[in-house]
């Protein structure tokens, strides 16, 4: 490549960035006063090997449930490549989103949110925002709410071991996530790991009120 074409691909590339960071459309709307938390993409990471341990495959069409990886709280095999698909597009409403609860959320990285405005086995439409889930987010926001009618969640990991939230002795024992999700307005009162001090666990009541 010449030099004159390096310098064409760098300008392109600032292009591009000012143009995502200047987009009118948002992100999946953050439970938490502090903005940045999650840093939005526009690109699926590689895929894992066939030797994949499988889980989710599922659509959810109810208005409510849990998402959870296998085995919670205890170790779930890895590598491991699961996927759920949220549909709401049943359910109309004023206000009315996905909302995900990170009610017993403790790997620190892994799970990707892509929102999508149709999504059938032989077409999607995608809304063109996918957010992943920092390290930061998972003491810090309690709660993310998502406009699109269909949201595809995806969690990949590798190893267990650094993967996951421990607070001196405790939490020591606990793997993956057993997130609630709803499609309503969001609940006036929530809680994570972080709001329960880490003492204790935090959950949805069974008629999810």
């Amino acid at each position: 490549m010449s030099a004159a074409d390096r310098a064409c691909a760098v300008v392109l590339d600032r292009l591009l960035l000012v143009l995502v960071l200047l987009s009118p459309y948002g992100c999946g709307e953050l439970g938490s006063s502090q903005p940045g938390l999650i840093r939005v993409e526009h690109e699926q990471g590689p895929a894992l090997s066939a030797s994949s341990q499988l889980c989710g495959g599922s659509t959810l069409t109810a208005p409510h449930g849990i998402i959870s990886t296998p085995n919670f709280p205890a170790r779930f095999p890895v590598p491991i490549s699961c996927t759920w698909i949220i549909d709401a597009s049943a359910i109309v409403g004023a206000n009315v989103s996905i909302v995900l609860y990170l009610t017993q959320q403790y790997v620190l990285g892994g799970l990707r949110f892509t929102e999508y405005m149709y999504y059938s086995d032989d077409y999607k439409v995608p809304s063109m925002n996918v957010y992943e889930l920092s390290e930061d987010d998972v003491t810090s926001v309690p709660w993310i709410r998502f406009g699109s009618p269909y949201l595809e969640v995806r969690f990949t990991m590798d190893s267990l071991y650094g993967t996951h939230l421990r607070a001196l002795d405790r939490l020591l024992d606990v793997y993956g996530f057993n997130i609630t999700y709803e499609v309503d307005t969001v609940k006036p009162h929530t809680c994570n790991a972080l709001r329960c001090r880490f003492l204790g666990n935090c959950y949805a009541k069974p008629d999810y009120s």
